[in-house]
């Protein structure tokens, strides 16, 4: 009986081996439907750039400051949330180093590795590579372990290339480092409504803050519609 159901095991793993990267890459797949309107969308909101970089920005100068604390944020048209703080002032007084440092010339700190980005070029890459290999697979008419292996290779393709294309997105689509019209306003307490984390904000909340950013740019948004229209 016993060996029956280690054998059963050892059966549901080698199976659910088999169907991860298909099921992952289904997944990826669905991501070109959501993906590319998002970064569109961000692209076109120059003020949401502009904060995202001084969000990535903030956070490095966090991390250079306390070496091996672990920080999480995202940004608004208002500003940017910083999750796992102190304290008010340490934000208040990174942001404000990162807003100079910026200003100088020091692009570099709008880049994050670790960055959501990340997650939305892996999946990308996924469901590119994919289909690629659905092509291929389709046109050579390879038998099902060839195509499980091309499609394998395929998804450690996208694993690596994943943060290049991080970098880069990041670079020319999600932040903007022009921050010369820009001034932090204040530092407050993060409300759990705002966090987008449901319930868990709630506990979120007692470790997260709000930096409010102002653009004196009249022309720092551009907002591309569905239907291509742009409003400033």
């Amino acid at each position: 009986m016993a060996f029956i159901l280690l054998a059963l095991l050892a059966f549901a793993f080698v199976a659910f081996l088999f169907l991860l990267p298909i099921l992952y890459s289904l997944q990826a797949v669905g991501s070109l439907f959501v993906y590319p309107k998002q970064l569109k969308a961000m692209f076109g909101n120059r003020i949401l750039r502009r904060n995202h970089a001084l969000e990535h920005a903030t956070i490095v100068v966090m991390m250079e400051r306390q070496p091996g604390r672990k920080f999480n944020g995202f940004s608004t048209d208002d500003g940017f949330f910083v999750q796992g703080v102190r304290s008010l002032e340490e934000v208040d007084s990174a942001a404000r180093e990162a807003l100079r440092r910026l200003r100088n010339g020091e692009r570099g700190l709008a880049i994050h590795r670790n960055c959501g980005t990340t997650i939305v070029a892996a999946n990308l890459l996924a469901a590119v590579f994919f289909l690629g290999s659905l092509g291929v697979g389709l046109y050579l008419g390879l038998s099902l372990g060839s195509f499980f292996l091309l499609l394998v290779g395929a998804m450690l393709l996208s694993f690596v290339l994943r943060v290049p294309l991080s970098l880069l997105l990041q670079r020319f689509v999600t932040t903007d480092a022009d921050l010369n019209n820009a001034e932090v306003g204040w530092v407050e307490p993060a409300k759990p409504n705002e966090l987008r984390a449901g319930i868990l904000g709630m506990l979120l909340a007692a470790s997260s803050v709000q930096v409010r950013v102002f653009h004196t740019d009249p022309d720092a948004v551009e907002i591309i519609r569905d239907d291509g229209a742009v409003v400033r």
